[in-house]
């Protein structure tokens, strides 16, 4: 049940993926935008760092080191200034689990909410609200279910620099937090833990 479990999860990550890399064909046109304005939609893809933090499982604090997170996401402006978009986290670090560090390894993905500040010309800044679904597996030899699935509950803030032929650099600041999740044994949360990421949207 438990590997049936995890392969869906997985198959659903990649068919984010795949439809997200398929996205990109058409973004030839969309990067021929001199301006902020004349982009009709934002595929993104970054990476960078997940900060360390504090995992809550079922009353005990367990240190998460700082690890990679990965991030793609497509955004579709549904008028100039505001834009709704799907997106797809990834992020592998270290648990301080019973005295030694474990893998831990989460996958999310879902919708966002994000609205458009123009700065200057070549200057934006998007905060987003994201919500998804999170699934997290930690790599331990146990006779017990250490996936987990939660409520992904997301802030980013990402500052757009319009470059020439209509790329977009990106840094991006913010924070996974996720109030709701588990096993079917206990429950396992966070308070927001920051982020920091860059790369580049087509």
């Amino acid at each position: 049940m438990m590997l049936l479990r995890k392969n869906t999860v997985r198959m659903v990550f990649c068919a984010v993926a795949v439809v997200c890399a398929i996205a990109l064909v058409p973004a030839g046109a969309n990067a021929a935008a001199k301006s902020f304005e004349e982009k009709n939609f934002d595929i993104g893809i970054g990476a960078g760092m997940w900060f360390p933090g504090t995992i809550d499982i079922e009353g005990t604090d367990v240190d998460k080191t700082g690890g990679l997170l990965a991030r793609v996401f497509a955004d579709a402006y549904l008028m100039p200034k505001f834009a709704v978009g799907a997106y797809l986290n990834y992020s592998s670090s270290e648990l301080e689990y019973g005295g030694e560090d474990v893998d831990f390894t989460m996958y999310e993905f879902g919708v966002a909410l994000k609205p458009r500040f123009l700065l200057s010309p070549s200057i934006a800044l998007k905060p987003g609200l994201n919500i998804g679904y999170r699934y997290t597996e930690v790599d331990i030899t146990a006779p017990i279910d250490t996936s987990a699935d939660g409520l992904g509950l997301n802030l980013s803030v990402e500052l757009q620099f319009l470059l020439d032929g209509g790329y977009i650099f990106f840094i991006e600041g913010g924070f996974l937090s996720q109030p709701a999740g588990g096993t079917d044994d206990v429950d396992v949360t966070w308070a927001p833990i920051m982020y920091l990421a860059g790369g580049i949207v087509f």
